[in-house]
């Protein structure tokens, strides 16, 4: 069992094992197989097709009704498209129950594997300098702290927003912004509406400043999405 240091203080469990694949044991067990494939059984208990010209040219063994595969054939095989369908399913559920969970923001807060969770729209940055990207958690621990990185007292017309996300260009200063306003839900604003104050490199510094830490990541988000909508009455 891991710990979560959170940047405000919280410490947080955290069960890697249950919500990360073990990528450091390569071999499977053979479990059923049709004319060009194996059905492999791994440590992680993910069945999975696998053909049996991979097994074939790469020279693996089977021992009794084990194989050991290599590192790059397995990530190829077996973890990538569970990595690959955790991540899609994730960034699915975070859309259509965005709203909920920005006005559940404490639940979110309470577990490691809510405060880790993230979508991939949870990202910045600007035109050829790249973006990053933050936690759910990261995001509602600062908002709860009003942290000037992300906080506006009054913006183009709004009340107290908090800033989720922009993008835009550090020559020009055009932008693109969306926002959570506790009245309104989420507000785009763009460099039509309002240049943000001091430009948008200069926010876009003040938030990276805020969120962009590294920290821990895993695999199975969508699972992790999937027991925190389960708390909020949600079928999934």
């Amino acid at each position: 069992m891991k710990t979560l240091t959170t940047r405000y203080g919280r410490k947080l469990p955290f069960d890697a094992q249950r919500w990360s694949l073990r990528t450091d044991n390569y071999t499977c067990q053979i479990v059923g197989g049709r004319e060009d494939d194996y059905l492999l059984l791994d440590t992680n208990t993910l069945v999975t097709w696998v053909p049996k010209a991979t097994i074939r040219d790469n020279a693996y063994e089977i021992v009794g009704d084990e194989v050991t595969l290599s590192a790059s054939v397995y990530a190829k095989w077996i973890t990538s498209p569970r990595v690959q369908a955790s991540y899609a399913r994730s960034q699915e559920l975070y859309s259509k129950h965005r709203e909920l969970l920005f006005r559940h923001r404490a639940l979110v807060l309470s577990r490691a594997e809510y405060y880790l969770l993230a979508p991939r729209a949870l990202t910045s940055g600007a035109a050829y300098m790249g973006g990053f990207n933050y936690s759910l958690g990261a995001l509602f621990e600062a908002m709860e702290q009003k942290s000037a990185g992300l906080y506006f007292e009054e913006l183009a017309g709004h009340r107290e927003l908090y800033l989720v996300s922009l993008s835009g260009s550090p020559l020009s200063g055009i932008h693109r912004s969306h926002f959570w306003s506790e009245e309104q839900g989420f507000l785009s604003l763009n460099s039509t509406d309002r240049r943000l104050p001091g430009g948008f490199m200069s926010t876009l510094r003040a938030f990276k400043a805020e969120l962009g830490q590294s920290s821990m990541g895993f695999t199975y988000q969508d699972e992790a999405f999937e027991q925190l909508l389960g708390e909020l009455g949600v079928e999934v």
